[in-house]
């Protein structure tokens, strides 16, 4: 079966080729690796590898163009069957695979991911696997049976291409970070689309992250009204509270939507800064 993969890479090119390594190990090698670098092209935005068919684009935009991305991504794949991954996993040997056999023209197929608390040197899987944590929200999940549209994460999915043109794709208004997976979830459920999971995983590399992520606060207010407008709810809703909670963010109840009242200071954001690997 022949298959293509989409990651997406800002600032992580370590992160990129420890992915890499790991998707060598495989039982089951892509046709190709499109890889949207969100960034000028610099020495520090390209990798090398002789063993792997890698397509390397570029986007130059001052925000994180998630939405964009990815679908800059999809529309550089060859083939009918994709894989999306997110830039900080490390793929187990067979999650490639199991995916494949799976993804179907009315399923979004996706994988368990465990946590490192670190962020290793290599991507060896077999070896840093036995430190991985499972996220406790997740755990539970079942296996090859319709779950809940809205546990659909974009950090490991794969899907056939007609499907994805299907449900159009991600929707570019949702600018930098935040809601436009969830939004995604809603189009395919809409649509009739099954979410499944498969009985394998990738793990997740360590990086800095801030909770609540005061870092994407105007990112976060933008997207979730612009969610809202679609869907008639808001999504991320813990996080817009505690920025309320905070005074950052106000709910203006006219207008029915959140605004920003004021910017987190660098200290209120370092202060955010969490060590919790999920």
């Amino acid at each position: 079966m022949r298959f293509s993969v989409v990651t997406l890479v800002k600032g992580r090119k370590r992160q990129l080729e420890n992915l890499l390594e790991s998707i060598k190990a495989g039982s089951l090698i892509p046709d190709e690796i499109v890889v949207v670098w969100m960034e000028t092209p610099t020495p520090q935005s390209h990798v090398t590898d002789t063993e792997l068919n890698l397509k390397q684009v570029y986007i130059e935009d001052a925000v994180l163009p998630l939405a964009e991305a990815r679908n800059v991504g999809f529309q550089n794949t060859s083939f009918e069957n994709i894989v999306f991954l997110d830039v900080d996993c490390i793929c187990s040997p067979t999650v490639l695979e199991n995916l494949l056999a799976h993804v179907t023209d009315n399923t979004i197929i996706s994988a368990y991911a465990r946590y490192l608390p670190y962020m290793p040197l290599k991507g060896n899987y077999p070896l840093i696997a036995p430190d991985a944590l499972t996220h406790p929200k997740r755990a539970e999940l079942s296996t090859f049976e319709t779950l809940p549209h809205k546990k659909f994460w974009s950090l490991v999915f794969a899907l056939k291409r007609k499907s994805f043109n299907l449900i159009g794709g991600f929707d570019e208004g949702f600018t930098g970070y935040g809601g436009e997976d969830t939004d995604f979830a809603e189009r395919f459920n809409a649509m009739g689309f099954a979410f499944m999971l498969v009985k394998d995983e990738v793990l997740h590399q360590y990086h800095l992250k801030y909770t609540p992520p005061l870092n994407y606060l105007s990112e976060i207010v933008h997207n979730a009204n612009r969610f809202f407008s679609k869907h008639n709810y808001f999504p991320m809703y813990s996080w817009l509270q505690h920025f309320c909670d905070r005074g950052f963010v106000a709910f203006n109840e006219n207008k029915h939507q959140f605004d920003v009242i004021c910017l987190p200071s660098q200290s209120d954001i370092t202060n955010a800064l969490s060590t919790q690997p999920y």
